[in-house]
């Protein structure tokens, strides 16, 4: 599957500088870097082609997170409810 990311920068230097760090930060994750769009400021685009098994792990693991939250939220709730 291929997913786009906005790389964003106002100069086509801070874009670049942009496109490395992101080239690497998802690189660790497993994504495989295809092209790169320059469309100017805030359209430009990194294309990666990235496995369903690694999207799927990263949604599981933000609805976790967002379960934790929404917990954390209902314990404090209570709490000041029952003080």
């Amino acid at each position: 599957m291929k997913k786009q990311i906005v790389v964003g920068g106002f100069s086509k230097e801070q874009r670049e500088k942009e496109l490395e760090k992101i080239k690497k930060k998802y690189s660790k994750k497993g994504y495989k870097f295809l092209n790169y769009l320059e469309n100017g400021a805030l359209k430009s685009v990194a294309v990666f082609e990235v496995d369903e098994a690694i999207i799927k792990k990263e949604k599981a693991t933000n609805l976790i997170l967002l379960g934790i939250f929404f917990m954390a939220v209902a314990a404090i709730m209570y709490y000041k409810a029952s003080v």
